[in-house]
């Protein structure tokens, strides 16, 4: 019995705290607003929000920039403050990234403004945090969080949000030198090609359209140039590229007729740029330098 009537006092006690922030915040409202406005706040809903799209910002093949656009609706006749936000971002129901965002933003009375959330994503952290995702093209996330809201006499509200979808992972092609070829030699000249093979493991086209590059044997320079015409590299597939190499040994040295007749294994340094247009709407263009080093072989 005791304990029901200690109950029934906190529940009276608490609703006679409801009673009273109520009545300041009409009294509030009829010092700013008049008589009008007191009539008819008892009735109006606490503000909340609406989850929108989520953008894509920018991207490459290293990061993502991901942008949750929510907005927020003050049904009240006074102005809000929106001082934060905390967020959670989970991938394939792995948690993966989390904060909070000092926010500094106001509402005026009966608006609403649009709150951007935004998330940015290595690829790097992601794979090493999650190796299985290498093998797919795309992972289902989910971010979630809340809207923090300063109201006068309330005090602090937090207003969740959450929005799920499908993250398209992005990858960098994988570029390798296979070797050397030997198409002619004589006592005067060689021409030979440097095969280079490059991997596309991502589940969108990649579509080559220049392709300059400087390749040097034990620092001396074997060839450099560009090639500018289209190729096409399917989506997890893979194509060869072939660079044609013309020596002079009465410029490069004698000795090096026997460097390449005994098809040694040679030290050397490759360095490219690659511009690629693919069919993502998001990722029209990518630029990525490459540089390599090791020993080429002959093939």
């Amino acid at each position: 019995m005791l304990f029901f009537e200690n109950s029934l006092t906190i529940i009276n006690e608490e609703i006679m705290l409801r009673k009273t922030m109520i009545m300041a915040i009409l009294v509030i409202a009829q010092a700013i607003y008049g008589c009008s406005t007191l009539q008819t706040l008892s009735n109006i809903q606490s503000p909340d929000l609406a989850v929108k799209n989520l953008d894509i910002a920018n991207a490459d093949l290293e990061e993502m920039d991901l942008v949750l656009n929510i907005q927020v609706n003050n049904h009240y006749p006074i102005g809000i403050h929106l001082p934060a936000f905390d967020y959670h971002f989970q991938v394939n129901e792995n948690a993966f990234l989390k904060g909070s965002t000092t926010l500094n933003q106001s509402i005026s009375a009966k608006h609403q403004n649009i709150v951007k959330v935004p998330v940015r994503i290595h690829f790097m952290d992601l794979y090493q945090s999650l190796g299985n995702l290498l093998n797919q093209d795309q992972a289902a996330y989910q971010l979630s969080g809340n809207i923090h809201v300063d109201v006068p006499i309330l005090g602090r509200l937090k207003m969740p949000f959450e929005k799920k979808g499908q993250l398209p992972l992005l990858k960098m092609p994988k570029i390798s030198v296979k070797g050397l070829r030997v198409k002619s030699l004589n006592f005067a000249t060689a021409n030979l090609s440097l095969d280079i093979e490059m991997d596309n493991p991502n589940g969108f086209l990649m579509l080559l359209n220049n392709f300059s590059y400087n390749f040097a044997v034990d620092g001396l320079k074997w060839a450099d140039g560009q090639i500018s015409k289209d190729m096409s590299f399917q989506k997890h597939g893979n194509s060869q590229i072939s660079i044609p190499i013309a020596l002079n040994f009465f410029e490069m040295g004698k000795t090096l007729f026997n460097v390449i007749k005994n098809k040694r294994a040679l030290p050397y340094e490759f360095n490219t740029h690659l511009q690629f247009q693919t069919d993502l709407p998001f990722l029209q263009k990518v630029d990525i330098p490459v540089k390599k080093e090791g020993k080429v072989p002959f093939l």
